[in-house]
């Protein structure tokens, strides 16, 4: 009787939830947009001659878009294929309002705070004598990216969750002044709680807590209103984009960036999101491998500026970055090093991350290291990839054996023969999954931050992510790279893409159409 009442009650708890509620309401409005439009059908002739001159006319404007590939064919196959729908879902999506809006609110900000960096023309001028490719990529990220390489600057690395836990929580132990946090997800239990402890302790004593998450992310993870219980103890919140029962374009661009600042001295950013399984204390997909760096020196500062850029968003407030500017103090690096912390936007046409990575693999000369939980590659990355591996450059690419969504995972097997035969070598973590964002090259190279090898980190999310070079923190990078692949990883062969059953390939061949829109 017990057990009938407990799975009673969960179902119960299921049904009646929010996110249950809100799925319901969005398959609602899709059911009236399609009985409207099949309604309207009763002159279903014309209205299938207009619908599919329209989808003719949208497909051509589609072909000519600035858009990745990938983007215009998973919208012209189903136009082409089913134009009174098509059409219909095309002009609903690509013309809203609030879309349009959130676009120019967010490159306002960015605008309006785009001289807050020092350009460093010293180290502009040492990287044109020394490394003109990568002086470059930093005059690019100034002009465009919106960030700025900073030189008195040191990284450290932590090969996972739990190792990188301790730091953080001293960190905000030492806070004097404020505390930044920007994460996807916040789960309750051992890692949020003992943070969200120090936080209300700092909160009492008068340090400036902020706090976003995002709404989509933590939606399963965090009670409603639970933004408003932290207001309530003094720490500043704000939900990113809340997920809300309407039909909107903007709600496939979420806050995917993990961003710690503490008083404009340390930051911490990586893989990680605040909830259990990334400190291994919850087991989900076996063990989970992550990573994450502390940044010490002038490079804190683009954090703090990518943190309030994000809270002038969320919080509609004129921000002041230079308020929260730390007093430059020297701090132990290498002469000729730098980092430079970034973000990235899916609204101001500039795809930072993926040029970064683009950036990566065209200037290597002896090797490229991944790091990656999901590949759907676009065709840029693709041929890169391909072409670096044919030119002699070592490429490796690791990857989970246990996947946390099936379908990326037969995405992602789908891409492996073409790599193998063009050389790539790809790895599978044997012990679980990987989350760790990670590119290494030449010893001299490395990004450590949030951008998956996907579409959506690629296209539609905001990201961060620390370009550093010349770090002595990459040697600790690749010497656990390496480890992970030789004492915990299986080698993919060919033979293992070829036992691929076939209704697997027909899937993956089918998802990658559409990968720009999963």
């Amino acid at each position: 009787m017990k057990k009938l009442l407990r799975m009673l009650y969960s179902i119960a708890t299921a049904v009646f939830s929010r996110r249950f509620i809100i799925i319901l309401l969005i398959i609602w409005q899709i059911a009236f947009i399609i009985g409207s439009i099949l309604i309207l059908g009763e002159n279903y002739y014309i209205l299938y001659i207009i619908s599919s001159v329209l989808s003719v006319i949208f497909a051509l404007y589609i072909v000519n878009r600035d858009e990745p590939p990938a983007f215009k064919i998973a919208w012209i196959i189903p136009m082409l294929l089913f134009p009174v729908f098509m059409v219909f879902f095309y002009v609903y999506f690509s013309f809203q309002t609030s879309a349009q809006l959130i676009k120019k609110s967010h490159r306002a900000i960015m605008e309006n705070t785009r001289d807050v960096f020092e350009r460093p023309e010293r180290l502009m001028n040492s990287l044109r004598a020394d490394v003109p490719k990568l002086e470059n990529y930093c005059r690019y990220m100034m002009d465009h990216g919106g960030y700025a390489p900073c030189p008195n600057s040191s990284a450290e690395y932590y090969p996972s969750g739990e190792a990188v836990f301790p730091d953080i929580k001293e960190a905000l132990e030492r806070a004097e002044k404020f505390i930044f946090i920007e994460f996807f997800i916040i789960n309750e239990g051992k890692m949020w709680g003992e943070i969200l402890e120090i936080l209300k302790r700092k909160a009492a004593a008068g340090i400036d807590i902020r706090l976003i998450y995002d709404g989509f992310g933590s939606q399963l993870s965090l009670p409603a209103g639970y933004h408003k219980k932290l207001r309530a103890i003094g720490i500043k919140t704000h939900v990113f984009g809340r997920f809300t029962p309407f039909l909107s374009s903007s709600q496939n661009n979420r806050d995917h960036r993990k961003i710690i600042v503490v008083d404009g001295k340390v930051a911490f950013t990586g893989g990680f999101n605040l909830a259990d399984e990334y400190i291994n204390q919850k087991l989900r997909f076996g063990y989970w491998k992550d990573g994450a760096v502390r940044i010490v020196g002038d490079a804190v500062y683009n954090f703090t500026v990518m943190f309030l850029r994000m809270w002038g968003f969320v919080a509609r407030e004129e921000i002041d970055c230079a308020a929260f500017k730390a007093e430059r103090s020297p701090v132990k690096c290498r002469e000729e090093s730098f980092i430079l912390p970034f973000g990235d936007s899916p609204v101001d046409d500039e795809p930072v991350g993926q040029l970064t990575y683009l950036n990566i693999i065209n200037n290597a000369r002896d090797y490229v290291y991944i790091s990656t939980p999901y590949l759907t590659l676009d065709s840029e990355l693709n041929t890169a990839l391909k072409y670096a591996a044919k030119s002699g450059v070592k490429v490796r690419i690791l990857m989970p054996s246990i996947p946390d969504k099936k379908y990326m995972r037969v995405m992602a097997h789908s891409q492996y023969k073409q790599l193998l035969d063009n050389g790539v070598e790809i790895y599978e973590f044997d012990k679980g999954f990987v989350h760790e964002k990670l590119f290494i090259a030449d010893d001299e190279v490395a990004v450590s931050g949030s951008i998956n090898m996907d579409y959506r980190s690629l296209y539609l999310h905001f990201e961060c992510g620390a370009f550093m070079f010349r770090q002595d923190c990459i040697a600790d990078m690749k010497r656990d790279y390496n480890e992970i692949i030789t004492k915990h990883s299986t080698k993919i062969t060919k033979e293992f893409c070829d036992n691929i059953s076939l209704p697997v390939k027909i899937a993956g061949a089918v998802l990658n159409v559409f990968a720009s829109l999963l």
